[in-house]
């Protein structure tokens, strides 16, 4: 059996987990994450809910809101995570229905130096999963 569990980042690095959640039946997008240090301290969270076409859309969207406050916080040495390996996969990739967001976010992981994105289990990105529940669930559009 392998435990799968929250990794703490390398000293001196910020570690991003980041979800989406999304309802096909009202098209409402939740996003979450978290931002913690390699001392495992919480340094930003946030959850923000939206308007999505898909559950891809909504994993984009949380992971371009996520490079968008690590640019303002300034971060400079950050590794990201996410449950959803379709996103990591769509950045190296075209996709013309979601082109806008995916360029938005290479544009700002080149900004950022290029943070490590990699996969994680939802078991090891569970706070920004629930964070991006409980954005959809109680839905305030933007």
């Amino acid at each position: 059996m392998i435990k799968i569990k929250w990794e703490k980042p390398p000293t001196g690095t910020v570690k991003l987990n980041i979800d989406g959640a999304f309802s096909k039946i009202t098209l409402e997008a939740g996003l979450g994450g978290v931002f913690r240090n390699s001392n495992e301290y919480w340094t930003v969270g946030f959850h923000k809910s939206g308007h999505a076409a898909s559950a891809m859309q909504a994993e984009l969207m949380a992971l371009h809101e996520c490079l968008k406050i690590a640019k303002e916080m300034k971060f400079l040495k950050i590794e990201i995570e996410t449950d959803s390996t379709e996103i990591i996969n769509l950045l190296y990739k075209n996709n013309q229905i979601l082109s806008n967001i995916i360029f938005e976010c290479r544009l700002l992981k080149h900004q950022l130096k290029l943070p490590t994105l990699r996969h994680n289990f939802r078991e090891g990105n569970v706070v920004a999963h629930l964070l991006a529940k409980e954005a959809v669930k109680n839905f305030i559009p933007t």
